[in-house]
């Protein structure tokens, strides 16, 4: 056994650290499944978003304008999808990355504890040898003092000097005479023995409890860069798409569309009556003839007016 620690030590700090650590995998495991549960739904409504942005762009007039809408629709699409890829909940996704925790717990906890467990027993075995050990020694020394008190007490009724020995000089020596068991010294060469193979052990364990956190956030990161990295890839061009749209070649192509309606028959039979209508109404002579006529009278009426004014003066 470690000079410096006892078994009872020993034991509470292993299972301290494999207690935190149990607990610090099962919350990143449920902390997990529920990003990557609000990743797959973020993604699956994404890509039904992007899908209703093509519906909508398909309705639209201008081409330059319904083809962004329809490469947009698609960027957001494929961006969706690349985050179902990398973070959803598919084999390739979130799975993945929880399966790394269930390595960690089969490779490093489980193994760990069965370990202790081990040691454990090895612990209880040492103790309850022990507790025999220290009881027959007890026994032997109020055996002992026991016998020297009656010694004493018989010497003194019959007025003789009692035995030299004092209780406590008999008791001391009683115990000193109980030879440690052979079941207690190998109970403690085994714990011994135990112990330094989880010493060793647990050593490799810790070793590879880092390296499965490491890896398991590497992956992580690198996942959740992969899929920012595909969004820009995805979404950049996009802009230039969305500015390649010219306004001024919309309003030059609505005007050419409304140039391009032709008259409808009903059109043309309205056209047709209108021009008759006004045809007969000149032929009569109505009122927007006099009406001509007077005016260019009332003309004439004051130019003479004015003239003969001229003349008075």
């Amino acid at each position: 056994m470690p000079p410096t620690t006892s078994a009872e030590e020993r034991s509470s700090m292993f299972n301290l650290r494999l207690t935190a650590y149990e607990s610090c995998v099962k919350s990143i495991k449920t902390e997990m499944a529920a990003h990557t549960k609000a990743h797959t739904q973020s993604a699956t409504r994404n890509k039904e978003f992007g899908g209703k942005l093509g519906t909508i762009g398909r309705k639209e007039h201008v081409d330059s304008l319904k083809g962004a809408f329809d490469k947009v629709s698609k960027a957001i699409e494929g961006v969706a999808e690349a985050r179902l890829e990398y973070l959803g909940a598919g084999d390739g996704g979130g799975a993945s990355l929880l399966s790394r925790l269930d390595g960690t717990k089969a490779g490093v906890i489980d193994p760990t504890r069965s370990l202790l467990n081990d040691r454990s027993a090895k612990v209880k075995n040492v103790d309850k040898e022990v507790k025999n050990y220290e009881s027959k020694r007890t026994k032997a020394g109020k055996a002992a003092a026991a016998a020297i008190t009656k010694q004493v007490k018989a010497a003194a009724k019959q007025g003789i000097d009692g035995p030299e020995e004092t209780a406590e000089h008999a008791s001391e020596g009683a115990i000193a005479g109980i030879d440690m068991p052979e079941s207690l010294l190998d109970a403690r060469e085994t714990l011994k023995n135990t112990d330094t193979i989880v010493d060793e052990s647990l050593g490799k364990y810790e070793e590879m409890r880092i390296v499965d956190m490491q890896l398991f956030l590497e992956d992580f990161m690198r996942r959740e860069i992969m899929w920012h990295a595909k969004a820009i890839e995805l979404l950049s061009p996009m802009i230039s798409a969305v500015r390649e749209v010219d306004a001024k070649d919309a309003v030059a192509q609505f005007y050419k569309r409304v140039e391009e309606v032709e008259p409808t028959e009903k059109d043309k039979e309205l056209d047709e009556a209108d021009k008759k209508k006004r045809a007969s109404m000149g032929g009569e002579g109505g009122g927007g003839g006099e009406e001509k006529v007077t005016e260019e009278n009332l003309k004439e009426k004051t130019k003479e007016e004015e003239e003969e004014e001229e003349d008075g003066l």
